[in-house]
This record gives structure tokens, C-alpha cells and sequence, in this order.
């Protein structure tokens, strides 16, 4: 029973008291694999961030150029983000000269309707936004196959007017400069260039436990997101060209999400994808719960499993790191019940040590996006003793989220995405969503998760 069972684990410590058990020693190397290739992707990323950041700068004065191009900016809503009103005033002063803005809002009963009605007259009346023309209309056909947000922007691309050249996507949380979409079009026109984006930065304005938690987790996922090429939909633009050749519109028909999914046929079209780090987008935004925040990521991971052909990579970087840390900590908390303090004070240092290197890493990637988005005259906060305090204290948390989240996805055969359930479905040996979407469907939970 339990005596016999912990007699033979006291056998195994006391062989393996030495300092140089071979338990311990596989431990210390396993933190070490974990490490060392983040370290390097870190270095890689900060050197692609500042050569990126300094090609941009370096076309203030070509950039103009771009601004007679015909685009379209297609925003999607479903519930009424906190911010909806400020991306209307922030789209309306761009300083872009010909584009037409397409709102697709789930339906005229949606809290978004009125919101997004009323600012668009006000601003009209108020002031001369920049847009040529706008059009707010409801999701015409409510999907069995993919999902709402798809279904709206589908909606959109088969009705873009003959001279657009460039679509471009935001999001209802992201508030952008005024040089945004001039930036957008002007390097998705770049040569062999089919697509670009930003990203999302997290600077949680009242640093609360769980902001600073997925302020923490995005860091790094911005880093993954790059090495692998996964374009980010709150701020996207596709030239016409490509999305008519890679045929998105078709591929977005069973999708769950529209920024993964464009990846692999935009490659195979013979188009590449760009990273514009100076366009990240900074979200304050500090209300979410630790149980809405561990389902969100495991929705950001699950679009990779479900549309990016590098998922295995991301799934074995967050289970082996997951493992490694979760046998590491049983190891420490075993050596202290069988008082082994060799073997203690040699994992334990080594996992401090990783933990450590981590928290260097985080603020590096910070201290590198800061100076990406200095570049367009935006500031993040100055990094202070208090917040690297708080990532030292919340990284184990992160941690723990993450390896949740990272088993959530894997095991994943529904997803529910604001007040929506959505089934994983295989079409034509694709993973893809399938649902029951009414147009009430769930419109409260709509409401309360707007951050999802």
C-alpha cells in the first residue's frame, strides 16, 4: 500500500542522494534544452524587430505614394466591445485618400447596431472622416459551416468594389494611428508581398493578476507568431491579388478564424507575409477573469491546431516546457519530504535559474516592442521595478495557464466563441468549425465576453 510505496521511494532518494543523481542531472539538462532555444528565438526576434522597424522608418517620405490606392477596411462585430467608439474615431482620421469602410455587425439586435450607427452619423456630422463611403449591414446568411466572424468577412469579399486593390481587417478593441492604414497598404504593395500585419501588445493599465498573465503570455506567443508566420486579424491587410489566387474567400467558408487559415494558402500561392512590428496594437484592457483568460488562450492555440501546418511544433514547445517544469517542481517538493538537499539545491537553483532567464526574456521582448512602436510616436509605459516584481511572482502562474490551456486545446472538439459553440469538423481532410448559429444565439454571453 502507501507504506510500501513510499519505503520504495525513500530507496530510490537515498541512491540517488548524491548531487549528482542521474534524476536530478536529466532534469538540469531537460530545463536547459527548454531554455536555450527560446533564448535564441528571443535574440532572433529582437534583431528582426529593429531591422523591420528601421526598413519602416525609412519609407516616411515613399510611404505618401500609396495613398491613392483603392482599399476597403472591413470591420466584423458581434457584441459591443468597450472601445467600439473610439476605432470609429480613430478610422475616421486616417490620413489615406481613397477607401471605403464595410461593417458587418451579426445582426440589427446586436448591441453593436446602435452603437455602430450612431457614431458613424455623429462623426459624419461632427467632422469630414477620412473614408469616401461606409456601410453598416447585418450578416445576411448565418452560417452552418465556419464560423460568424468568417461568414461576415466572406459577405464583404464577394462584394468589394472592381478597384480595390487592398483589404485591410481590424478588430472592436484595436485603436489605431492615422498612419495605419497608409502603412498597411503601402508594404502589402511591396514586391511578392500578399499580406501584413501587426500584433497585439498587452499593457494592462491597472496591472491586475490575470492582465499581467496574459500580458505575460502574449509576449511570448508574439515571438512564436513570428518565427512561424501567423499574421494577426485585429490589424491585417491582403492584397486582391493574392486573396483572389490563394481563393480565401473559399477557405474561409469552414474556418474558424480568418488570420491562421491565410497562411498556408497564401504560401502555396507563391505569396509571402510580412511583419510590420511598428503596428503593433497596445490594448490596456485589464477586465478578465483567470477561467475567461485560460479559455481564450486555449482558442488562440486552438486555430493553430485546427489551420497551421507548424501546430506540432507550437503543441511539443508548450507540452515538453510543461512537463519539464511540472516534474522539476514534484522533484523539489519529493527531495524535501525525503530531506535529499543535494538533489534539492540542485534542481531548485536550476529551475530558479530558468525562471530567472524567462523573466530577462520578457523584458527584452518589451524593451524591443517599445522601441518598435516609438517608430510611429507611441509610447509604452517605462518599465519599473514593480511590474518585473510582479513577473517574477506571476511567471509560475503563466506557466500553469499556459500548460492548462496548451492540454485544453489538444483535447478540444468544441469551442465556444462569444456565446457561440462551435464543433471541430473535418471537410475534405481540413479541420475546420461547424455550428447552429441563430441570430439571437446566445447574444448575452455575446455581450459579456467581448473581450474573447
Amino acid at each position: 500500500g502507501i507504506q510500501s510505496m513510499l519505503v520504495s521511494m525513500s530507496i530510490i532518494f537515498s541512491a540517488l542522494s548524491d548531487p549528482a543523481s542521474v534524476l536530478g542531472w536529466w532534469l538540469v539538462v531537460f530545463l536547459l534544452v527548454a531554455i536555450v532555444p527560446q533564448g535564441i528565438l528571443t535574440a532572433w526576434f529582437v534583431q528582426l524587430m529593429r531591422s523591420k522597424s528601421q526598413a519602416y522608418a525609412a519609407r516616411v517620405g515613399i510611404r505618401e505614394q500609396s495613398a491613392g490606392v483603392p482599399a476597403e477596411v472591413v470591420l466584423c462585430l458581434r457584441g459591443c466591445d468597450p472601445t467600439l467608439k473610439q476605432v470609429f474615431e480613430s478610422l475616421a482620421r486616417q490620413r489615406y485618400n481613397h477607401w471605403r469602410l464595410r461593417v458587418v455587425v451579426d445582426s440589427k439586435t446586436d448591441p453593436a447596431w446602435p452603437v455602430a450607427t450612431a457614431t458613424v452619423a455623429q462623426l459624419t456630422k461632427d467632422q469630414r472622416p477620412s473614408w469616401r463611403e461606409v456601410t453598416i449591414e447585418p450578416l445576411a446568411q448565418r452560417p452552418t459551416e465556419g464560423s460568424l466572424k468568417c461568414a461576415s468577412l466572406r459577405q464583404v469579399l464577394q462584394t468589394l468594389d472592381p478597384q480595390t486593390q487592398v483589404v485591410a481587417l481590424i478588430d472592436a478593441d484595436c485603436i489605431v494611428s492615422d498612419q495605419w492604414l497608409l502603412s498597411l497598404v503601402d508594404l502589402c504593395l511591396q514586391p511578392g508581398v500578399g499580406a501584413v500585419s501587426g500584433n497585439r501588445w498587452y499593457e494592462p493599465v491597472g496591472n491586475s493578476l490575470t492582465g499581467t498573465v496574459r500580458a505575460i503570455w502574449n509576449a511570448g506567443a508574439i515571438v512564436q507568431m513570428t518565427a512561424f508566420g501567423i499574421p494577426w486579424g485585429g490589424s491585417l491587410a491582403v492584397r486582391r491579388d493574392a486573396l483572389e489566387a490563394c481563393r480565401w474567400v473559399d477557405v474561409l467558408r469552414t474556418t474558424l478564424c480568418e488570420d491562421t487559415s491565410l497562411i498556408s494558402p497564401l504560401t502555396q500561392a507563391g505569396w509571402r507575409y510580412c511583419f510590420v512590428p511598428p503596428l503593433l496594437a497596445i490594448d490596456e484592457d485589464d477586465a478578465i477573469l483567470i477561467a475567461p483568460l485560460t479559455r481564450w488562450i486555449s482558442r488562440q492555440l486552438l486555430t493553430a491546431r485546427l489551420h497551421h501546418p507548424l501546430w506540432p511544433l507550437v503543441a511539443a514547445h508548450g507540452l515538453f516546457t510543461s512537463a519539464v517544469l511540472a516534474a522539476a517542481v514534484i522533484f523539489c517538493a519529493v527531495a524535501i519530504v525525503f530531506s535529499n538537499w543535494p538533489g534539492l539545491a540542485l534542481v531548485a537553483s536550476s529551475l530558479a535559474a530558468y525562471e530567472a532567464i524567462s523573466v530577462l526574456l520578457v523584458l527584452v521582448i518589451k524593451q524591443s516592442a517599445a522601441r518598435a512602436v516609438a517608430v510611429v510616436q507611441t509610447n509604452l509605459r517605462p518599465l519599473s521595478s514593480g511590474q518585473v516584481f510582479r513577473w517574477i511572482l506571476l511567471l509560475p502562474l503563466t506557466q500553469i495557464v499556459y500548460a492548462v490551456a496548451i492540454v485544453s486545446s489538444l483535447q478540444a472538439r468544441s469551442i465556444e466563441w462569444r456565446g457561440i459553440t462551435y464543433r471541430i469538423t473535418r471537410f475534405s481532410g481540413r479541420l475546420g468549425v461547424s455550428s447552429n448559429a441563430s441570430p439571437a444565439a446566445s447574444l448575452e454571453q455575446a455581450v459579456a465576453q467581448v473581450h474573447g
